[in-house]
């Protein structure tokens, strides 16, 4: 058990995170004895309990900001005082400069190593319980004659295909990440090239390759705003953490043993 400023945390809690943590750890650090692991996820969950204490403590003590829904829960207003006063703690981190960026790019430059990766709009018709093979392919080669008719592949995947939206587009993906029959299809074809009417065990596929983007390390200008995202948000989490360890210094904090 622990108390924090006479606020007791109980052995359950700390119980309950340690066990999350641990089996977090047990993935990210195979091999580690389990004993290692359980010391110290038990001792990273105290430490994670403490702080989350030490913030909401603070959080409470500050004046209520004003536009507080006068319906929300307890629960509710300490969770929008906590951040409101995190957003304090960390607004002023300024956005990373443009040299900054460019150091850390260079610095961690096969981080953003990548395999090929492809970038694919589809239109596909299910085969399932309410849907025959016969009826998905007679929509699908109508939907392939519509393609030879003119129309942009877009507006047909969005009119006809069975998973509609952002004209068919899938997200970047390297082999690996689909159904092997549906890479295999697209992997061959060249930017903007259409395939023929597939078959995967979903159903059947018309796919349109967009953009490949070859294996390498990406370039500066396809990663700036991520890295400008983990900088700023570093430099928030430094901030956070001056701010607790200031609250810590302050602190009482007591451990006592929960008789066996």
């Amino acid at each position: 058990m622990i108390r924090v400023n006479g606020e007791t945390i109980d052995d359950s809690a700390i119980q309950h995170e340690a066990t999350a943590m641990q089996n977090l750890m047990a993935e990210r650090m195979q091999g580690e004895d389990p004993a290692i692991l359980q010391a110290r996820a038990r001792e990273w969950a105290e430490e994670n309990l403490i702080e989350a204490a030490l913030l909401r403590q603070a959080a409470l003590a500050e004046p209520e900001p004003r536009g507080f829904p006068a319906e929300s829960s307890l629960e509710s207003k300490e969770q929008l005082r906590l951040e409101a006063l995190v957003n304090r703690i960390t607004s002023p981190a300024a956005m990373p400069r443009h040299k900054d960026v460019v150091a850390y790019y260079l610095k961690n430059r096969q981080s953003f190593n990548e395999p090929e990766k492809i970038l694919v709009a589809h239109i596909v018709k299910n085969v399932d319980e309410s849907t025959s093979e016969e009826a998905a392919l007679a929509a699908i080669e109508r939907a392939r004659d519509d393609l030879a008719a003119g129309r942009q592949f877009g507006q047909v995947a969005d009119e006809m295909s069975d998973c509609a939206g952002n004209g068919g587009e899938l997200d970047w993906f390297a082999r690996g990440e689909m159904v092997q029959a549906f890479e295999d299809a697209v992997f061959s074809l060249s930017p903007n090239e259409v395939s023929g009417i597939f078959r995967t065990e979903f159903g059947f596929h018309i796919a349109k390759v967009l953009d490949r983007r070859p294996a390498g390390v990406r370039r500066l200008e396809d990663v700036t705003e991520h890295i400008s995202r983990h900088l700023l948000e570093e430099k928030k989490q430094k901030r956070l953490h001056q701010y607790v360890d200031n609250l810590r210094a302050r602190a009482v904090i007591e451990r006592e043993e929960v008789p066996v």
